[in-house]
């Protein structure tokens, strides 16, 4: 009885987020030479793409994890069954090739998912270094910075040997360190890292306003208001601070450009209106497996070759209804896991929703942007984080009830020792 007492009641740390830290960093490695390998002159094994790199990566998780990275493909199974079935489709279906631009990625997608879901369950504080690590590769992007005129305004890019250098790709990059560190700010306890973290943001938000891109300020702008309902809870205080900080820079003049850029072009006609009834047309005449993804756009009626700029339209038209479905799913599992967690009170489940709603809007102006690092970090850590509390709680449960069946156990034994040992003693 006393043994079984001293049994200790909680479940035993594992050493797996040790394991996993070369495959971190391994990954962030992958991501610095997929932005800035090119520019840098950094040339591995040939001018090796990063989708190789990758692949050791992944190994290292399933070294780490053994037979555990099965729980952690199983809770990635929405979107890994989107990437599998959409490349099938292309590659069985349609013939295209490995190499097409809207083929080759969706192979990287697939690796960046399984590293990413097993990351952030298993690695504390996963996304913090993260945040950082993006803030990093977004400022050493600056000085490839170069300006373009069009439509009366001008706007900056990144220079094409970078990744994401489109003009929208960098202000979703830029705007995911916007939204994180503004609630990082309210979060913080300390007043100066609470400046710090927003004085950052501004920074950060300066360079998305120039790249004028709307897409990116409207997902912004809602993800911060639906972050709001839970930060405001706080206190209004952080609120009037972050308020003084905003009002004082504009008074200054710092975002008068971005202000006359946004205002020219508000009703700028890009052809994505154009171009998405065609789309939808297109959709509507091979629903079952779309059209291939050499051919993902249409001419408008201003002779234009138009892309869909909608991830949503991308798999509809590329690979038709069954792959479009699980990506839809996928967001969803990821928002209704983000309401989930954000119940449990943690402070890190604050970034969750807010995080997938900015993702999700991306998305929607945009052909690959959830593909991008940060993108697929803000859809998968919920899920991840959803997954092992479930498992967790599971987990304890069963613990708890083994103990408690050991316990009844000696108990009996106990009962049914005492009369005999009585009776031996009395025989003695």
């Amino acid at each position: 009885m006393r043994v079984v007492d001293a049994i200790p009641m909680q479940y035993p740390q594992s050493t797996a987020s040790a394991a996993l830290a070369p495959a971190e960093y391994g990954y962030y490695f992958v991501i610095f030479y997929t932005v800035l390998g090119a520019p840098l002159g950094i040339i591995l094994m040939g001018s090796i793409g990063s989708g190789f790199l990758l692949i050791p990566v992944l190994a290292l998780c399933f070294l780490a994890l053994g037979p555990g990275i099965l729980n952690t493909m199983q809770s990635a199974w929405v979107p890994l069954a989107c990437g599998i079935t959409y490349l099938f489709i292309q590659l069985a279906v349609h013939g295209e090739s490995l190499y097409e631009p809207y083929v080759y990625p969706f192979g990287q997608w697939i690796l960046s998912l399984v590293i990413v879901q097993a990351l952030a369950a298993h690695r504390p504080n996963f996304l913090n270094r993260f945040l950082w690590f993006t803030l990093f590769m977004g400022l050493s992007m600056l000085p490839y910075m170069t300006p373009s005129q069009g439509g009366g305004y001008e706007r900056v890019a990144l220079n094409k040997e970078l990744g994401y250098a489109n003009a929208n790709a960098m202000a979703g990059w830029f705007g995911f360190c916007v939204v994180c560190l503004v609630i990082k700010g309210y979060l913080e306890q300390r007043t100066i890292s609470r400046f710090v973290a927003w004085a950052l943001a501004l920074v950060a938000m300066y360079v998305v306003t120039l790249t004028v891109s709307r897409g990116a300020l409207l997902a912004i702008s809602v993800s911060l208001l639906v972050a709001s309902r839970r930060l405001l809870k706080g206190g209004f205080l952080p609120l009037l601070l972050l308020g003084g900080c905003i009002l004082g820079l504009v008074e200054l003049g710092l975002f008068d450009q971005a202000v006359r850029s946004y205002s020219m072009r508000a009703g700028e006609e890009t052809g994505r209106f154009r171009v998405w009834p065609l789309l939808i047309e297109r959709f509507l005449g091979s629903p079952l497996i779309g059209v291939g993804a050499a051919h993902p756009g249409a001419i408008t009626s201003t002779g234009k070759y138009v892309t869909p700029h909608n991830s949503f339209l991308l798999f509809a038209v590329a690979s038709g209804i069954l792959p479009l479905m699980l990506f839809c799913a996928y967001l969803v599992r990821s928002g209704l896991a983000a309401l989930r967690t954000g119940r449990s009170g943690e402070v890190e489940s604050a970034f969750h929703l807010p995080l997938v709603v900015y993702a999700v809007l991306i998305t929607c102006a945009g052909n690959t942007d959830f593909m991008s690092p940060w993108a697929i970090v803000a859809l998968s850590l919920p899920v991840a984080v959803d997954a092992v509390s479930m498992h967790g709680t599971s987990s304890d449960a069963a613990m708890l009830g083994d103990q408690l069946h050991l316990r009844r156990s000696c108990t009996t034994l106990d009962v049914l020792h005492g009369p005999l040992r009585s009776s031996g003693e009395k025989r003695v």
